[in-house]
C-alpha cells in the first residue's frame, strides 16, 4: 500500500503532476503531461487550475508556485519547503484519510457524520468504504457495519502503519507524547540494556499510543486462536517490562497485550542492529531453531552460494548483516501487510540507487526464493513486492560495502567532532596510501573494524572488533599502535 492509495482521484493526479516538474527540473509540456498520465487536454487543464487555486487557498502558493506560458508549464519551490508537505494537505482533504482517522478516535463510522460533515452522498459514503476495504485486504481487515473488524494485533498495527509512515514531520507528534509513556521507556533501555534515539522512543510511544487506545475503544478484541504459536526468543524479558510498567500505572494487562508488544518491539527497526540486546536476540534465534533463523539461513546460504558474501568478512560484520535480515524477516514473520511511505517515483530511485555493484537481479532472486520457500499459503504475497524489494535492496547494499576490501575505522572524540575530522585526515594522510582504509567520525548504528577513541566507554566499545584509546593522534607512537592493529586484521582476512 502507498501512501497515495489514500488520495482522491484528482488529487492523485495533482501530486502525479507537481511529483513530475519537480522531478523534471521544474518544468514540462502539456503534450508532455498529458501523454504521461493518458488523460486529455481539457482534463489537464482542469486539474493545472485546481491545483494553482489549492495552493492559493491552503496559502503555500508562496513556498510552491506552478504558472503556464503557453503550452509550458513550471514549477517554482522555495529551497526551505519540502513538497511532501502537499500531499499532506491533499490527504487531509480525503475521505478515505479522514475515515482511518474516525475509525481511530472513535472507533466507528457513521454514514450520517460523512454526510454532514464533507458534503457527501450515501452512494458515495459506501463506494469509499468499498474502495477502503480493497486497501486493508493486505492487512487481513475489513470495515463491517461501520467498525474495523480483524485481528487485534493487525488492528494496531495498521493504525501505527498509517500514522508513522504517512506523517514524515513528527513534530505533532513529538509535542503530543513528550512527556508520556517515559517511564516505559526508561525500564526498556534498563531491562534490555539497550541505548534508544529519538526516532526509537518515538516509535514506541505511538505503538502504547494506539495500545492505550484500543484499550479504551475495544472491549471485545479478536485474538488468534494461533496467537501463542509464533517463536519469541527472549519474550520472558521484554514480557517482565511490560508488565512492570502496566502494573504501575494500573492498566489493564494481558500477556496477548505482550505478545503484541513483542512482535511490534521486534520487528520495527526499535533498536540498533549493532546493540546488544540484537545479538543476543539473533543467538537465542540461533539456539532455539526457530523459523526465523531458518528464513535467515534459506537466505545466507543463497548469498553465500552467489558469491555476493566473500569468506573474507570478519565474523562480527556477518553477524551484523544477519541482524539485518531478523528484523526485516521478524516483520514479514509478524505482521500482514505495509503501508509505503513514498510514491512509485521514489520506489524506483531508491531501489535504483542501493544496487550498486551489483546486477540488479539479485534481489528478484531473492524475492523469488523467499517466496517459494515462506509464503506457504500462498496469499499474503508479503515476499514479492516493493517493501521486500527495497529492503532486500538495502541490506545487498550493506553486504557491497562490506565486499569492499577496505578496514573500516570510526573515530570517536569525546569533547569537540572537529578534532575528531583532524584525527580522520591525518590518519589518511599517514596510512592512507599504505593501506585499504576508509576512515570516518563514529556512527551509533555503524560497525568498525577498528574504534578510535580518546576516552573508554563501554557503550561504544562493546559493538566494536577492535579499539584504540589514543592520547594524541599526532604522536608516532599512537600511529604505530593503529597501524599494528591495520597489519593485524590484514593478516587474519
Amino acid at each position: 500500500m502507498l501512501k497515495r492509495d489514500f488520495l482522491e482521484k484528482p488529487f492523485d493526479y495533482m501530486n502525479d503532476i507537481l511529483l513530475f516538474l519537480y522531478n523534471n527540473q521544474g518544468r514540462a509540456t502539456k503534450n508532455e503531461l498529458v501523454s504521461e498520465f493518458q488523460i486529455s487536454l481539457p482534463t489537464l487543464n482542469e486539474y493545472l487550475s485546481f491545483l494553482q487555486s489549492f495552493l492559493e487557498e491552503n496559502e503555500v502558493n508562496k513556498q510552491v508556485e506552478i504558472t503556464l506560458h503557453g503550452e509550458n508549464i513550471f514549477l517554482k519551490k522555495e529551497p526551505t519547503f519540502p513538497l511532501k508537505k502537499i500531499v499532506v494537505l491533499f490527504l487531509e482533504k480525503s475521505i478515505k484519510f479522514q475515515m482511518v482517522n474516525q475509525l481511530f478516535s472513535k472507533g466507528e463510522l457513521t454514514c450520517d457524520y460523512f454526510q454532514l460533515n464533507y458534503a457527501i452522498s450515501s452512494a458515495t459514503y459506501y463506494r469509499k468504504i468499498t474502495e477502503l476495504n480493497d486497501l486493508l485486504k493486505e492487512f487481513r481487515l475489513q470495515i463491517k457495519r461501520g467498525k474495523l473488524i480483524g485481528e487485534e494485533k493487525q488492528i494496531r498495527y495498521f493504525f501505527f502503519s498509517f500514522f508513522w509512515f504517512l506523517f514524515e514531520d513528527k513534530t505533532s507528534l513529538e509535542k503530543e507524547t513528550a512527556n508520556q509513556y517515559l517511564g516505559f521507556v526508561d525500564i526498556l533501555k534498563e531491562s534490555l540494556n539497550l541505548v534508544f534515539d529519538p526516532t526509537e522512543v518515538l516509535q514506541i510511544k505511538l505503538w502504547m499510543k494506539i495500545s492505550f487506545r484500543r484499550l479504551t475503544t475495544e472491549y471485545n478484541p479478536v485474538i488468534s486462536p494461533n496467537y501463542d504459536y509464533p517463536d519469541r526468543p527472549l519474550f520472558e524479558e521484554i514480557n517482565l517490562a511490560l508488565h512492570t510498567y502496566m502494573k504501575k500505572i494500573d492498566r489493564p494487562y494481558t500477556i496477548y497485550e505482550a505478545y503484541m508488544f513483542y512482535d511490534f518491539f521486534c520487528s520495527m527497526n526499535n533498536f540498533s542492529p549493532n546493540s546488544s540486546f540484537a545479538f543476543r536476540l539473533a543467538e537465542k534465534q540461533r539456539r532455539e531453531s526457530s523459523y526465523l533463523n531458518y528464513m535467515n539461513k534459506v537466505i545466507l546460504k543463497y548469498l553465500k552460494q552467489q558469491g555476493y558474501l566473500s569468506s573474507y568478512a570478519s565474523s562480527a560484520r556477518l553477524l551484523y548483516i544477519e541482524n539485518l535480515l531478523f528484523q526485516l524477516h521478524s516483520l514479514l514473520y509478524y505482521f500482514d501487510g505495509f503501508i509505503l511511505a513514498f510514491d512509485n517515483w521514489t520506489v524506483k530511485s531508491i531501489v535504483n540507487a542501493h544496487r550498486h555493484p551489483f546486477s540488479g537481479n539479485e534481489v528478484l532472486e531473492l524475492m523469488d526464493i523467499a517466496t517459494k520457500k515462506f509464503d506457504q499459503d500462498g496469499e499474503k504475497g508479503s515476499y514479492k513486492n516493493k517493501f521486500t524489494e527495497i529492503h532486500y535492496t538495502i541490506i545487498l547494499n550493506h553486504i557491497a560495502e562490506l565486499n569492499e576490501e577496505k578496514i573500516a575505522i570510526g573515530v570517536y572524540h569525546s569533547l569537540n567532532p572537529f578534532i575528531g575530522e583532524l584525527v580522520i585526515q591525518h590518519l589518511t594522510n599517514v596510512l592512507g596510501h599504505k593501506y585499504p582504509i576508509k576512515a570516518e567520525a563514529f556512527k551509533e548504528d555503524s560497525h568498525y573494524d577498528i574504534l578510535l577513541s580518546n576516552i573508554y566507554s563501554e557503550t561504544i566499545s562493546e559493538k566494536q572488533e577492535l579499539v584504540y584509546i589514543f592520547s594524541d593522534i599526532g604522536n608516532s607512537y599512537d600511529m604505530n599502535e593503529i597501524e599494528k592493529l591495520i597489519i593485524q586484521l590484514i593478516d587474519t582476512r
